[in-house]
């Protein structure tokens, strides 16, 4: 009776010894977290011209546009992809407003050329107001990064925020008034750039 209990008292401590030194179970790995998608960024038809389309275009893609112009503001894309961020002013549509206002800084009779050779860096021919060095009738920057910072601060503060104009057809009658301007011609020239680029 003894070496029966004896021989059971034993199994159970082995048993015990067995599963005390048994070895944990792995720890059940996480789920791994869903990866999140990035959302591509919007994008705008290419005559479009709503004012907070977002820059289709990048900044070296501007740049070779002002370069085939032969515009002395090649190289500054990324200032006009930088003022679009931060004002919400689709950027094709500034460079639009450049080429049409000036042939991008080069034609003959732009107001923005000085009797010295230089320029008034003055992007969108904005006319003068108090407070600003100006050339003859227009703004005088001393920069083109000025003059491009500026010509978006008017239409961000100006038009959109002052007016509630979202498009370039609601810009441009108050912008370049029919008494100086055809103003539907300004707006058929620039969807037809804008739309010209985006397709590139």
């Amino acid at each position: 009776m003894m070496d029966r209990y004896a021989w059971y008292l034993a199994a159970l401590v082995s048993l015990g010894l067995l599963v005390f030194f048994a070895p944990a179970p792995a720890p059940i790995a996480a789920e791994a977290a869903p990866m999140q998608s990035v959302a591509a960024a919007p994008t705008c038809a290419p005559d479009d011209l709503t004012l907070a389309c977002p820059p289709q275009l990048s900044a070296a893609q501007l740049d070779a546009i002002l370069s085939s112009y032969g515009s002395p503001a090649t190289g500054t894309g990324a200032a006009w992809i930088a003022q679009a961020q931060r004002t919400g002013i689709n950027s094709e549509i500034a460079v639009a407003f450049f080429v049409h206002e000036s042939t991008a800084g080069t034609a003959q009779g732009w107001a923005g050329w000085k009797d010295d050779g230089s320029s008034t860096h003055n992007v969108g021919n904005v006319v003068c107001t108090p407070g600003w060095q100006c050339y003859g009738r227009f703004r005088d920057y001393p920069t083109w990064e000025s003059g491009i910072a500026d010509w978006y601060q008017l239409i961000a503060v100006e038009y959109v925020e002052g007016r509630g104009h979202k498009t370039v057809d609601d810009v441009i009658p108050v912008y370049a008034p029919s008494s100086e301007n055809d103003v539907q011609g300004y707006i058929d020239a620039v969807r037809r750039l804008v739309s010209q680029w985006r397709q590139f």
